[in-house]
């Protein structure tokens, strides 16, 4: 699904999920449009994907 970003010169453009990712890991966008809102970089949590941390607790979704 298409994404609103808006880049650091305040030009506005539809990107890819996968741009999306590049843009935000490259700090060429200033916000997105997240659920019909604008999430501003440095200010609103962003989505991290990949992320390394493991969680080491039990299982709680599992039925035993």
């Amino acid at each position: 699904m298409p994404t609103f970003v808006k880049y650091k010169d305040t030009t506005i453009g539809y990107v890819s999920s996968d741009q999306l990712q590049t843009l935000l890991e490259s700090k060429l966008i200033i916000s997105y449009q997240r659920s019909g809102k604008w999430v501003v970089l440095g200010m609103d949590s962003i989505r991290e994907q990949g992320s390394q941390t493991k969680y080491n607790g039990p299982d709680r979704r599992r039925k035993l």
